[in-house]
């Protein structure tokens, strides 16, 4: 007998993932830092690991 798979074709599969969210208005000339992001050391390392630099983690964290 052939595995068939039941899984309703609208079911949708989501990771788990810790997220960090600001209620409120960032002041116009604050100045947001990687630290701000609330990522881990590891994530900020792997993110260096692949070419990103300070700027570019605060753009992603801004998307």
């Amino acid at each position: 007998m052939p595995n068939t798979d039941t899984t309703p074709l609208n079911q949708t599969v989501s990771e788990e993932m810790d997220m960090f969210v600001s209620i409120g208005k960032i002041p116009a000339n604050a100045q947001v830092t990687v630290a701000d992001t609330g990522w881990t050391e590891e994530e900020i390392e792997r993110m260096r690991a692949r070419g990103y630099d300070g700027i570019d983690m605060i753009s992603a964290w801004y998307s």
